[in-house]
């Protein structure tokens, strides 16, 4: 299936490699969206996310971040990296608790071509939501045992 709206288009290559980079970038949004979305309704959590393509010295990145607030100083932060290495994708991803202390991380995960990189990370991104989601709940269930008055 085509990335684009219309089959009509008549693209070059190097119009057709952009709008399929472009379309992965936007269905990995979509991704993180509907899942902001499900912890806005249930868990009232606020949160923030974003795509991103960033170099970090002379390499280039594909940053895919999501940020919970449980409360002002505690937040859960869902990171992955996508970046071409040693002519293959390299896919790191992790769950880190204020942004430093890593609470879930998935194994490294090198794939030989872009290609791969879209068919295999909605599943590795669901992946990581989950075992994030899980500390989430750990986390709340402690603090609404903790807030509980005392002889309930």
């Amino acid at each position: 299936s085509s990335p684009y709206p219309s089959e009509n288009i008549m693209v070059t290559h190097e119009d057709h490699i952009a709008l399929t980079t472009l379309a992965f970038l936007a269905r990995t949004s979509g991704q993180l969206d509907a899942f902001r979305n499900r912890l806005k309704q249930t868990r009232q959590l606020r949160s923030s996310s974003f795509v991103e393509c960033r170099y970090y010295g002379d390499e280039v990145y594909i940053c895919i971040c999501l940020e919970a607030a449980l409360q002002e100083n505690q937040t859960l932060t869902w990171w992955m990296d996508i970046t071409p290495r040693d002519q293959q994708w390299l896919i790191e991803a992790s769950a880190l608790w204020n942004g430093r202390d890593s609470v879930a991380q998935l194994p490294a995960q090198v794939v030989p071509d872009f290609q791969a990189v879209q068919a295999g990370f909605p599943n590795i991104l669901d992946q990581l939501l989950q075992a994030g989601e899980a500390v989430l709940d750990k986390v709340m269930a402690r603090v609404a045992a903790v807030d509980k008055p005392a002889g309930e």
